[in-house]
């Protein structure tokens, strides 16, 4: 064996001792990482102690039970804040928004905070008590319409003034502060909304508002359309890119009706569509109402 070693070159050896030494060195990386300690990023501006153990990796280890009761956002700490029902993310966006200044002057300021979603708000909204006259040291509260507060966060009075039964939102016109009015709708869902419709290019009948993911099945209660207002999609004339982003097109469908045009030179009627195999009945029936043959 040894004289087979001296049978190779020089270069030859240099090159086996280099990949001898490589295999050493990672065998012996492998065997000592399970010695190695991560250290936990400090938060400087986190300084509460309890909601530093909720979000290091012995979470579980903390159990915090919920029991909803009355609360002050501008004093409570995090183990009252927790104790309400809050995640540990959403109390410590609150900590960090009193933490650099920051005030809730009333209920609904509430749900501005990060990561605060509307069921959440919902369900600790009877809870929460702030004091009239209370002003923090320091800090007086706003008083101007012109003030950061209201120019950051528009939606600050939106559980103020809910509509009552009876009322129809059209859902082709709204905003998302009318929307917001209807109750169960604050501005995630609001958001979500508009959003859903404009992708769509208008809601064509009012069960395609539940297309949207978590909405309340209640909301057919407070709206109606009024008059269909609906941005067509130039079938002949768009390109992949906008005819895959349509909530009514795959890629793959987009793709087809591309081919579809370069072999037949245009497409005149929705019916057309069926010819491809990746469209059904119900897809054109859905997507007929968006389409323009221009």
């Amino acid at each position: 064996m040894w004289r087979d070693w001296f049978n190779f070159s020089r270069q030859d050896r240099r090159a086996i001792l280099l990949l001898a030494v490589l295999l050493v060195s990672v065998l012996a990386l492998l065997w000592t990482r399970p010695m190695w300690k991560t250290e936990q990023p400090y938060e400087a501006h986190v300084t509460d102690s309890l909601l530093l153990s909720l979000t290091s990796h012995h979470q579980e280890e903390i159990p915090i039970r919920a029991v909803p009761h009355p609360f002050d956002p501008n004093i409570a700490d995090s183990l009252e804040l927790l104790s309400v029902g809050l995640p540990p993310y959403v109390t410590r966006n609150i900590l960090r928004y009193r933490n650099a200044g920051g005030v809730f002057r009333k209920p609904s300021d509430l749900a501005r905070i990060y990561g605060m979603h509307d069921t959440i708000f919902v369900r600790i909204e009877p809870y929460i008590t702030i004091p009239k006259m209370q002003r923090p040291t320091g800090a007086p509260y706003p008083t101007t319409p012109s003030d950061t507060l209201h120019r950051k966060h528009p939606y600050t009075d939106y559980m103020r003034a809910k509509y009552k039964p009876g009322k129809f939102v059209d859902l082709n016109t709204a905003d998302t502060a009318e929307l917001m009015r209807i109750p169960g709708i604050g501005p995630v869902r609001a958001q979500r909304i508009v959003e859903y419709r404009q992708a769509l290019g208008g809601f064509h009948t009012i069960r395609q508002v539940h297309e949207s993911y978590d909405l309340p099945e209640e909301l057919g209660d407070w709206v109606h359309i009024s008059t269909p207002k609906i941005e067509k999609l130039h079938i002949n004339k768009a390109s992949l890119s906008q005819l895959k982003v349509h909530p009514y097109l795959t890629f793959y469908q987009a793709r087809a009706i591309i081919e579809l045009r370069k072999r037949e030179g245009s497409i005149r009627s929705a019916r057309q569509l069926l010819f491809l195999d990746e469209f059904t009945e119900a897809d054109i029936s859905r997507l007929e109402p968006y389409l323009s043959f221009e």
